[in-house]
């Protein structure tokens, strides 16, 4: 936009200026010429004036002659009527409209020249403070212009070509709040001016303010098209999505894409206003986690106007990261990078922080420690506040401290997270956000009620607007140390009822994935077991159907479970068909079944467990069976059955450590009773990124009744072991990887009248998570077992799935 309202004014005065002059030949002559172009005949006048300036060199036919020439916009003529001449010898008439035809040409320091050698003449020469304001500002002086233009109203007033040079000043500045208040002034000075009416509704529409627009449109309808009112909703809608996601108010974003809509489906909207406002639904649709929605429109809209703009892409990226595609939304992160990399610190929404998330959502965790590493180093710890005159706290600074605490957990190392943590606490006890994270990294430690306490702590220092996360970590502690009891109905009332948010998108996966019914198997096949007390079993299977479970977290289950065994060259099977209920009763949960055995066994069986958590890391569990499916084959050959009773104490120390101990009592029908004792521990010796490795020792030890049987029954025996086992994940994507396990065990068997013996064992497995519906794993062992002092060499071979139906 450039003001010219300064070159109609100075065109005026000059054709008027030699009326009072002595009327010699030549005035007449060039007085007849400026009456032609008054009647419309410029360029014949222009001519003439040009042959009489030729002939008699006067200047005032020089004036007409460069007025005119301005008039007809033929700037560089009118700068060139006479190139010899000084600055000084031109009059104020010349002087103002060469110097608005400089500014028209671009020469900006001729033009400025002469409107200060206009002022300096004379002060009170309205039109060359105006000038000099216009020209100021076309060269970026804004202060100059301000100054320019204040000494314009001291000589001139409140002029309608002032006001618009305020404008001017205030649109090239980016000060829409003065522009605003300015074009304001105009209109009330002149309230029939159409274009400044419709200038002032378009700027606006572009502050947001779009109450005022539709009132500037309501009032004067005959202005306004339909095609504006379709802009003005689309507008109205943009600024309810802009704000609704700076406020935290999905409703208001959901208002403003009804809007968006109402827009799209009008069939009269122009086609760049249909493409623009689809561009902002995907922005909506993202905002409101409605992800595959705005994937797919986004997706279409590449497909018919090529590359997306920037704000749609960075919206498709969180949309991708939301659907569990981190790959492809990091990319487009990266890229938004590359093209903008301010926007990348950018205080208000980073786009380091998106990226961080996909890299990690991704596993490339080393990617994500060194997108921290640089980001930190480029951030510090305070910056100045938006008046530029007091440091505040840099909230990227503190981002970056917090996101590093998250990637120690993700990474494998909680425990140095939780201390990090802990420090950072220590600094500020009061941060509600330090509170949540430390739920969060509770939680995934497995550590619900100290989560639980966590997140009640946060839910006292934020305020009732912001404690919707808070409230869902609650929640979900519970579901995970099984408080299903009551919680489930708050759950499904907090679904209801929260706004969309990745603490309610985590909290729905969550219920759903543990309501499921699930479908699993798993499979072994052996020659035998040697030092273990079944001993005679060489493959078996196991299918187990579970149930929904219900509003309380009780659930049904089916299971089967089959054996097979080739001893002496015949052959023996057995199988059981079970049903049973699992009742939770938290912190207790009793399990109940029944069932009925086939083939060698076909007589009645019934199991019955309870289990007790007081704690985050206690576990006790006392069962009974009734005809125990771990009877051997061999006994069961002879017509021998077995009750089992059994009582254990499991300690978890945290997400690294865990074991049990316990007692178990067989009590076979031939009089024997096996009283046995085991131990184990796991511990994860290492974990970072994708690497694992984990130990596990185990001994157990059993006394058995001296009766003939032809089942494996030693006096006394004992056995310690251990196994180390090294994992390698690959992702695959969001949720889904394929892992290797490598391990490798070894121990010593005691049997009495026995000699002892080392064991050892070999074996490699394959774990596909495709979660959340379906996993499966397979493997092979190697391993020396001793049966009855002699050594045994076995291959095993087993497989399994667990299928949820989501």
């Amino acid at each position: 936009m450039q003001h010219r309202s300064l070159l109609p004014m100075c065109v005026i005065v000059c054709l008027t200026a030699g009326t009072a002059q002595g009327q010699t030949t030549t005035d007449a002559q060039r007085e007849a010429l400026v009456i032609q172009a008054r009647q419309g005949a410029l360029a014949t006048s222009i001519t003439g004036l040009t042959t009489l300036y030729q002939q008699t060199n006067n200047a005032l036919v020089r004036e007409d002659l460069i007025a005119l020439l301005v008039r007809a916009g033929r700037h560089q003529e009118a700068l060139l009527v006479c190139a010899a001449c000084q600055t000084d010898s031109y009059s104020n008439n010349e002087l103002a409209n060469l110097a608005g035809a400089a500014r028209s040409n671009g020469e900006l320091d001729k033009a400025l020249a002469m409107f200060q050698t206009l002022t300096y003449r004379d002060p009170s020469n309205a039109q060359g403070w105006l000038g000099q304001a216009l020209v100021h500002t076309d060269k970026g002086s804004y202060t100059l212009a301000e100054i320019a233009l204040q000494q314009h109203e001291q000589v001139a007033g409140v002029t309608t070509a002032g006001l618009e040079a305020k404008g001017y000043l205030a649109a090239k500045t980016g000060n829409a709040m003065q522009e605003l208040a300015t074009r304001q002034r105009l209109l009330e000075q002149t309230p029939t001016n159409t274009s400044e009416l419709q200038a002032l509704y378009r700027l606006a529409v572009g502050l947001g303010a779009s109450t005022a627009a539709s009132r500037l449109m309501q009032s004067n309808p005959e202005v306004f098209s339909a095609s504006d009112r379709l802009w003005l909703t689309y507008y109205e809608g943009v600024t309810d999505i802009r704000l609704g996601n700076h406020t935290d108010q999905p409703a208001r974003i959901t208002r403003g894409l009804a809007q968006l809509d109402s827009v799209i489906s009008n069939p009269d909207a122009p086609q760049e206003l249909v493409t623009i406002a689809e561009y902002d639904k995907v922005v909506a649709l993202a905002e409101l986690r409605r992800f595959s929605e705005a994937e797919a429109l986004a997706v279409r809209l590449e497909a018919q106007h090529g590359q997306l703009p920037s704000y749609v892409l960075r919206a498709r990226a969180h949309a991708l990261n939301g659907m569990g595609r981190p790959f492809e939304a990091a990319a487009l992160y990266e890229t938004l990078i590359q093209q903008s990399p301010a926007q990348a610190t950018n205080p208000d929404d980073p786009l380091n922080e998106g990226l961080f998330y996909s890299y990690t959502d991704a596993q490339r965790f080393r990617e994500a420690d060194a997108l921290l590493t640089e980001w930190r180093s480029s951030e510090p710890e305070q910056r100045l506040d938006f008046t530029r005159t007091l440091r505040i706290e840099n909230p990227n600074y503190q981002k970056v401290l917090l996101l590093e605490v998250l990637l120690d957990a993700w990474r494998g190392r909680a425990s140095e997270a939780s201390e990090q943590l802990a420090a950072y606490q220590a600094q500020a006890p009061a941060d509600p956000y330090l509170w949540l994270i430390k739920g969060d990294i509770e939680r995934d430690r497995g550590w619900p009620r100290k989560a639980e306490a966590s997140y009640q702590q946060a839910l006292t220092m934020l305020p009732l607007e912001r404690q919707e996360v808070a409230q869902h970590g609650v929640l979900l502690a519970r579901l995970q140390r099984g408080q299903w009891r009551g919680t489930t109905h708050e759950i499904a009332q907090a679904l209801a009822e929260a706004r969309p948010s990745a603490s309610r998108d985590d909290m729905a996966r969550e219920w759903r994935e543990q309501r499921a019914p699930q479908l699993s198997s798993s499979f072994a096949r052996s020659k035998g077991q040697g030092s273990g007390t079944q001993a005679s079993r060489e493959w078996q299977y196991e299918v187990l159907l579970e149930g929904p479970r219900n509003s309380s977290g009780s659930r049904a289950f089916a299971q089967r479970i089959g054996q097979f065994g080739e001893f002496e060259e015949e052959s023996l099977y057995a199988a059981y068909n079970i049903a049973g209920y699992e009742w939770n009763l938290h912190p207790a949960t009793v399990t109940l079944a029944a069932g009925q055995g086939a083939q060698l066994n076909e007589d009645f069986l019934a199991l019955a467990e309870l289990q007790y958590a007081p704690t985050d890391h206690l576990t006790t569990t006392l069962g009974i069976e009734i005809n125990t499916s771990d009877t051997p084959l061999r006994a069961l050959q002879d017509g021998v059955n077995a009750d089992r009773y059994r009582a254990e104490v499991a300690y978890r120390h945290d997400e690294r450590g865990a074991g049990a101990i316990g007692v178990m009592a067989t009590d076979f029908d031939d009089s024997n009773l096996r009283q046995s004792v085991y131990g184990y521990w796991n511990q994860t010796l290492y974990h970072l990124d994708r690497w694992q490795i984990n130990g596990e020792v185990r001994g157990s030890a059993s006394r058995n009744d001296e009766v003939d049987a032809s089942y494996f029954n030693p006096r006394r025996d004992a056995s310690l072991g251990g196994e180390l086992t090294l994992n390698y994940e690959t992702p695959l994507n969001y949720r889904r990887s394929f892992t290797q396990s490598f391990s490798l065990g070894s121990g010593r068997y005691w049997q009495e009248d026995e000699d002892s013996e080392n064991t050892w064992s070999i074996g490699y497995q394959h774990r596909w998570e495709l979660a959340p519906t379906v996993n499966f794993e397979y493997g092979i062992r190697r391993e020396r077992a001793v049966y009855d002092g002699v050594p045994e060499y076995d291959n095993v071979f087993s497989a399994g799935f667990v299928w949820r139906f989501l």
